[in-house]
């Protein structure tokens, strides 16, 4: 027998995230409570999405609830709802779900009900590894320029590159450039953003309590990588984008999300390769950038009551496990998390989760 919630008419989804998960789900949800079926989703594809969005605003035709990542949320914070911590106090919030879904949570309230989280995770060729004597991908950035790049890059006699240990250093051919720098500066300590009083403060050289140089010895760690004078150079502008060096076994590192690896490998079924934690500095802040995904509503949403029913039902530690499941990112309430996954890659992406953290840039381009 069915159960049905009062959702008072329509909900609709927007999401930057491909239908095929949250479908499944709704269709799932369905068979229980016929409410659903005025609940569809509609996938915008993230590089249209603020345009589409701000049409919809435009022509009075909002959706009543997204599903997109904290990286969306600054840009659009005042078209969209907080939830005030009267009727969601932070304590809850902060026994709930893992400490890095608390970008959404800001001065205002709560900006957006978590879903998953998407990590960033470094990818390693067995092949190319195994060939220079390493079994395992490097722990500490230390192990990784002192061993694994020095040994990893090959060139040919004119010093041209053939096989690039790792890419770093550019910014154009490098598919996670943001999320790679954004990881470092989080590794040293970075303040990054600040919110006060609904203004960014802009930290990125300064720890919380004093300025560090943590972006300038970010950066120059960065860089290294694509500067010919440095023993590092592995990568430069001529080559084409790193993913596509890594499928094509000319890249024995790569950076990229955790969701990235079914992908990888339905590419190039014979690339043999394996998922692992990014290295960290020894001593340092154990770190990895994330892009954090939940339910937000627009202000303007016509049926506020049905999202805030639907965007419940979709974010409860069940559903939003699925839905996580689906995309191959990692649930972010802590009792999901703790379960831990038996998937090849998931298995390896839960353990960075812990330590996963978005920041709130107030401008992506």
């Amino acid at each position: 027998e069915g159960t049905c919630v009062d959702i008072g008419g329509s909900v609709a989804i927007w999401g930057t995230l491909p239908a095929d998960s949250v479908n499944g789900l709704l269709t799932e949800i369905r068979e229980d409570d016929e409410s659903f079926n005025s609940v569809s989703y509609r996938y915008v594809p993230p590089e249209n999405f603020d345009q589409e969005f701000l049409n919809a605003l435009a022509d009075q035709t909002p959706p009543d609830l997204l599903l997109m990542s904290h990286e969306k949320m600054v840009e659009h914070r005042n078209r969209l709802q907080p939830i005030s911590y009267e009727n969601y106090p932070i304590r809850d919030f902060r026994s709930r779900y893992i400490d890095g879904a608390e970008v959404f949570a800001l001065r205002d309230g709560i900006y957006a009900f978590p879903v998953m989280v998407d990590p960033l995770m470094m990818y390693w060729n067995r092949d190319n590894l195994s060939d220079k004597g390493f079994l395992t991908a490097p722990k500490t950035w230390e192990d990784l320029i002192g061993n694994y790049a020095p040994a990893l890059t090959v060139r040919d006699f004119n010093r041209n590159i053939q096989i690039s240990g790792v890419a770093m250093g550019e910014y154009s051919n490098i598919k996670n450039a943001f999320p790679i720098i954004s990881m470092l500066l989080l590794q040293a300590g970075s303040a990054l953003v600040l919110e006060e009083d609904r203004e960014y403060r802009v930290l990125l050289d300064s720890t919380a309590d004093q300025s560090s140089g943590a972006f300038a010895k970010s950066l120059e760690f960065y860089t290294g990588f694509s500067s010919v004078n440095n023993s590092l150079y592995s990568w430069n502008r001529s080559f084409n984008l790193d993913r596509d060096r890594f499928l094509s076994e000319d890249l024995s590192i790569y950076f990229g999300f955790g969701s990235e690896g079914k992908d990888l490998e339905t590419k190039n079924p014979n690339l043999s390769f394996d998922i692992a934690e990014v290295p960290q500095n020894l001593g340092g802040n154990k770190r990895t950038y994330g892009n954090f995904y939940g339910f937000f509503v627009p202000k303007v949403a016509k049926n506020k009551t049905g999202a805030f029913v639907v965007m419940q039902a979709l974010s409860s530690d069940t559903n939003a496990k699925k839905i996580a499941d689906g995309y191959s990112m990692a649930p972010v309430s802590r009792s999901s998390v703790t379960a831990g996954s038996n998937d090849v890659y998931g298995r390896i992406i839960y353990q960075s989760v812990p330590n996963t953290r978005g920041w709130l840039n107030p401008d992506l381009d």
